[in-house]
């Protein structure tokens, strides 16, 4: 677990099983994942203090997430791509990511094209108060 690759310009890269920690303002999380040649393959998964809090599915540059609730529900799920050049790598959303309330109900969809938000869609209803008075 754990292991690096040689590869050109002796460059170290991550390869095979991987186990990573980080920390952020909501807990700690602890990815678990493969690498090939440096890059996340197949099924990676994040645990927020040991709950799953994040799926992804990687398939050459397209990344298909979703997100979960502590309880377990869905969040939020989406897909995402990966443009890598000789000097950087370009991360950005693309297509529907759909975003559910605690519920399970979908609340709102987001469309993105090339990492820009191009349209939002609402299925929250809203609730309208009528009030009648009778003058008679």
């Amino acid at each position: 677990m754990n292991q690096y690759i040689r590869k050109e310009n002796n460059v170290n890269k991550r390869h095979g099983k991987w186990e990573e920690e980080y920390s952020s303002d909501k807990g700690k999380l602890m990815a678990s994942g493969k690498y090939k040649m440096g890059r996340k393959i197949k099924i990676w998964k994040i645990y927020l203090d040991d709950k799953l809090y994040e799926k992804s599915r990687f398939r050459k540059n397209i990344i298909k997430t979703k997100r979960y609730y502590a309880d377990g529900k869905l969040m939020e799920k989406g897909q995402s791509k990966m443009d890598v050049s000789a000097n950087e790598q370009h991360w950005y959303y693309f297509g529907d990511w759909k975003y559910y309330d605690e519920e399970g109900k979908l609340g709102y969809i987001k469309k993105y094209v090339n990492g820009e938000k191009t349209d939002s869609i609402s299925f929250k209803k809203k609730k309208i108060r009528i009030s009648l008075k009778n003058n008679e």
